[in-house]
């Protein structure tokens, strides 16, 4: 709303004004009156409204100095002269001082809202304009984006011929006419724990990405002039940068290093920020947009180098790269390894796994392969082990925890000896299992590693049998049979050892001992030290 000062001598012209004239409804508001001249110059800089009304002949300062004194301070602020007498002279001084309209004493309702209108308009035409002109440039830079990301789309798809670029739509798009051409795709690896994201959820990931990948750019590419980039969302996983640069700014090796760095760090912002791992390839530097199709392909190439090899890390092309020299890996070895699993042939299991393992890791598997084998493998082993209902009622979770950790490897070779460390333990429990030798190797890892240790801790079985990768009620059994006790019954009565010692050095009270030892409360540790020594805390102190 537009805003005005009322400056007049007269206070029943000030009352009449306010009170009669329909300012509002004009879309106006007086902001402030003024008696004089001097105290209307001192409003005017004081509030900063958008036009005067002001009387003629006032005291201190008339209407015509009141104006010369606010055109030194904004020579464009529309002002309106009030005037009681009919005199000539005084309407050609305010044309000739700028004055945009001369009323006669006392106006009339119409003229005034006449003349506060044509004032208004004045006032908003050039806003109007300016709104017209923005609104315009921002469809413009809309329809430029658009015509970018469909220009871009299809130059990856289709192969053209120099002659057949629209050099018109790239002139418009502001685009330079000739630029070397270097494309990094950028692909999202969806897990297994954000497959099972809502759909909503990805694509708030996916969005985060593209700011991550936009922001790295904006930040680095005004250090290297010469070299700029456009963003393409080429799918729901799949982001295809493309760096231009121009030729005749004589950039070393067309900008490589300066290319990979930038596109490490969106690398590393991505896992940092959005948890997110990826595959990166960068293909080569080619004259001409007509070339970009060809860098594309090479960075597609270079993206399954990746996938066999490190996630999150930007891999070039290089047109020697092939694959391993081992052998390929056969299926027939997998389908037998699953048939010795079956057949509970232990000796062979662990032969061909041996030998899948070594294909695995001679760089002839891409990672998804690796790791169906590498979860087939796990889950025929688990399911080995269930030899009872009861224990295949626990045995789902167990196994879900499993394959969530076999997952969380980004690359063949550590997925393959985590793998092996697994089925180690597998084949040493089934065979415990199966053979009915006791082994005391397991046991002796919950006593020493979690019983003595942790003590002090919040511990359970369950807790244990998870992180040892071991069926919890197969746990129980062996431990029982092992040490001759419960767990439970072993563990506290190691706590209740380790609580005697406490009491013998007469430092602490009860409840300290209590919560040194693992019980949070100290009655169930007294009814628990009482049913263990035949004493209360208190009298074996005593």
């Amino acid at each position: 709303m537009n805003t005005i000062l009322l400056v007049d001598d007269d206070e029943y012209a000030i009352g009449g004004l306010l009170k009669h004239v329909p300012w509002t409804d004009m879309g106006v508001r007086i902001v402030g009156t003024a008696s004089d001249g001097a105290e209307g110059l001192a409003k005017y800089r004081e509030l900063k409204p958008d036009f005067v009304i002001t009387d003629v002949y006032m005291p201190v300062m008339d209407g015509f100095q009141l104006t010369e004194e606010i055109r030194k301070v904004d020579p464009n602020v529309p002002i309106v002269i009030l005037s009681g007498y009919d005199d000539l002279a005084n309407a050609r001084k305010a044309v000739s001082s700028g004055v945009h309209h001369f009323l006669l004493k006392p106006p009339s309702i119409a003229e005034i809202e006449f003349v506060v209108r044509e004032v208004l308009q004045m006032l908003n035409e050039p806003k109007e304009q300016d709104e017209l002109l923005a609104s315009y440039l921002q469809q413009q830079d809309i329809v430029k984006r658009s015509m970018k990301d469909a220009f871009f789309r299809d130059l990856i798809t289709t192969r053209y011929r120099p002659e057949e670029l629209p050099v018109d739509r790239i002139a418009f798009m502001g685009l330079p006419e000739r630029t070397t051409v270097r494309a990094l795709t950028l692909s999202l690896v969806r897990s297994d724990v954000t497959v099972r994201r809502e759909e909503r959820d990805w694509q708030l990931l996916r969005f985060g990405t593209g700011n991550i990948i936009r922001e790295v750019l904006e930040e680095n590419l005004p250090k290297q002039p010469g070299l700029t980039a456009e963003v393409l969302e080429y799918s729901d996983q799949e982001f295809v940068v493309i760096f231009l640069c121009d030729p005749d700014a004589r950039i070393e090796e067309g900008g490589l290093s300066f290319i990979m760095r930038t596109s490490n760090a969106m690398m590393d912002n991505i896992l940092q920020y959005m948890k997110l791992s990826a595959l990166a390839g960068l293909g080569t530097g080619k004259e001409g947009y007509e070339r970009l199709i060809d860098s594309y392909l090479e960075s597609r190439s270079a993206v399954e180098v990746a996938e066999m090899n490190e996630w999150n890390r930007v891999y070039s092309y290089s047109g020697s790269v092939k694959q391993g020299a081992g052998r390929i890996l056969s299926m027939d070895e997998v389908r037998r390894l699953h048939d010795a699993i079956f057949l509970k042939q232990w000796q062979q299991v662990e032969e061909l796994w041996c030998a899948i393992k070594t294909d695995m890791t001679s760089g002839n598997v891409s990672l998804p392969v690796c790791k169906g084998i590498c979860a087939g493998v796990a889950s025929a082993l688990w399911t080995a082990l269930q030899t009872s209902d009861t224990q295949a009622e626990h045995a789902e979770a167990g196994l879900e925890e499993l394959l969530m950790q076999l997952g969380r490897h980004g690359s063949v070779r550590p997925m393959t000896e985590w793998m092996d460390d697994i089925l180690t333990r597998l084949l040493a429990q089934i065979r415990e299992e199966h053979g009915g030798k006791k082994s005391h190797a397991l046991v002796d890892k919950v006593i020493h590693d979690y019983i003595e240790k942790c003590y002090h801790e919040d511990i359970s079985l369950e807790r244990i049998a998870a992180s040892l990768h071991v069926n919890r009620n197969y746990l129980s059994q062996l431990f029982k049979r092992v040490t001759g006790e419960p767990f439970v019954t072993y563990f506290n009565k190691y706590r209740i050892r380790k609580a005697i010692e406490l009491i013998e050095t007469g430092q602490y009270m009860v409840y300290e001992i209590s919560e040194r030892v693992g019980f949070q409360n100290s009655t169930y540790f007294s009814q628990v030290f009482k049913s263990i020594t035949g004493y209360s805390p208190s009298e074996y102190k005593r």
